[in-house]
């Protein structure tokens, strides 16, 4: 046992110190590819990521299809904060903090809605879905001096959309969202350019007894799991069907873009596969939207898969919900909630191109409730497993052995991961993806740099 951990078991440590000791021991163990696993549940680990990760980083609130008209709104999250994604009177979308300026109580209880106003439910104020304070009952009477234009709803100071995607970042100072993106609009444009989508009913959600840092890592590329932990899936033939058949395919592990990652699964074929989309989808796609190597790389894709770090993931894939009938290009968002050490919150949006016929959209939605939901088959292989990580975590025999999880696979002293240097994109691309932690370990690389750094990242 080292000599720190011997003195913090004997003689006890303040939150602080703890933090600041796994977070040195982590610098140190990521050169090796190593992660503490304490910091999969640890509440003064938790504590700090919320102000140092989710109150400085850019982070994801919504689809704008799911505000399209002037008043419409949704109760969103960032980190544990409540806020309200709205569009306004105006058609400016807005992320207006869900608590009045009186008291503090929630100005918005209902889950979405339209509206002009949003009124407390304690003591009345009312403000216009702008922010702006309009209504103080007994104004006259009781606040005569109060001046309105002070006292409206506190918003996100940054608001910004990239191809739809609504993005929040409420540290004072940011860089724009672009350049937090930075090298992620390369492949963020290949889907998001060349697909006019638009979000299908509601997000699901529920909660999973896990870190929230466990599924991000799973999605910033860990194509290792999916033989053994989606083996009953694939077994019944309902996997993707874009990710199997006999066409030469190979696998992209993209990392040291930016601090975000991708995976994506590319195979030689006549058919252009573009995630499982038929013919006549595409030809609703903008074809002129991206460069040749862009539109090249979209038309070999069978499956994507990655994640805008801290915590929006997605998965874009031709999947099926039975054996015996077609594919569908099935696109998911999805976004992981903190809501403790030790427990999340899944948020999952399914997508499908604007352009597209009712009954194949509908198709889009039945196949992505069946795959990747609260109830399907890929999620409950994963759920299963994401807890138990979470319970040794939080043991005691792990801090007393500092345990630590492993990221070596194709890199160190084991065979390396082929850099393939004629990749068109930003990153780093690893042509073996599916034998390589790199995408993984930049997660974490990230995750400490941000937890370790003051100010917005």
């Amino acid at each position: 046992m080292s000599h720190d951990i011997e003195q913090s078991l004997s003689a006890g440590e303040s939150g602080p110190q703890r933090t600041r000791r796994i977070l040195d021991f982590m610098g140190e163990t990521l050169e090796r590819g190593e992660v503490p696993i304490e910091i999969l549940n640890d509440e003064d680990i938790y504590q700090r990521e919320l102000t140092e990760i989710f109150g400085q980083t850019w982070v994801y609130v919504g689809h704008e299809s799911e505000v399209p008209e002037p008043g419409d709104y949704r109760q969103r999250t960032i980190g544990e904060d409540p806020f309200v994604f709205v569009r306004d009177e105006h058609g400016t979308i807005r992320v207006l903090f869900n608590s009045c300026r009186h008291r503090g109580a929630n100005i918005c209880r209902a889950e979405k809605g339209n509206t002009t106003h949003f009124r407390c439910p304690y003591h009345g104020w009312t403000y216009q879905n702008t922010g702006d304070l309009v209504g103080v009952p007994q104004k006259g009477a009781g606040f005569d001096h109060l001046n309105a234009e002070e006292h409206g709803l506190r918003e996100a100071p940054h608001v910004d959309t990239y191809n739809g995607l609504v993005f929040a970042c409420t540290a004072p100072e940011a860089p724009s969202l672009e350049d937090y993106l930075g090298g992620a609009t390369w492949y963020l444009d290949m889907y998001f350019d060349l697909i006019d989508m638009e979000v299908i009913g509601d997000p699901q959600r529920w909660v999973v007894d896990a870190d929230w840092k466990t599924p991000t890592e799973n999605f910033y590329g860990d194509n290792y799991h999916v033989p053994m932990g989606h083996k009953s899936a694939i077994d019944v033939g309902i996997g993707s069907e874009t990710a199997t058949g006999e066409e030469e395919s190979k696998l992209y592990g993209i990392a040291d873009c930016d601090g975000h990652a991708f995976s994506i699964y590319q195979i030689e074929s006549e058919k252009p596969m573009f995630w499982g989309h038929p013919e006549r989808v595409v030809e609703t796609f903008n074809h002129d939207a991206l460069d040749d190597d862009q539109y090249e790389v979209a038309r070999k894709s069978g499956v994507t898969l990655g994640t805008i770090f801290p915590n929006l993931s997605f998965i874009f894939l031709g999947g099926r919900d039975d054996p015996n009938k077609d594919p569908v290009g099935t696109f998911c968002l999805r976004q992981w909630q903190p809501r403790g050490p030790s427990e999340m919150e899944a948020w999952n949006w399914i997508l499908a191109p604007k352009y597209a016929p009712d009954e194949y959209k509908e198709r889009v939605y039945e196949v992505g409730m069946s795959t990747f939901s609260a109830a399907g088959n890929f999620e409950a292989d994963d759920i299963g497993i994401w807890d138990g990580i979470d319970e040794a975590a939080g043991s005691v025999f792990a801090e007393q052995t500092e345990a630590t999880t492993l990221f070596t696979m194709g890199r160190g002293e084991n065979t390396a991961a082929t850099v393939d240097d004629d990749w068109a994109g930003p990153g780093t691309a690893y042509a073996n993806g599916g034998v390589t932690d790199e995408n993984q370990l930049d997660f974490y690389r990230k995750w400490h740099e941000t937890m370790t750094t003051e100010g917005a990242k």
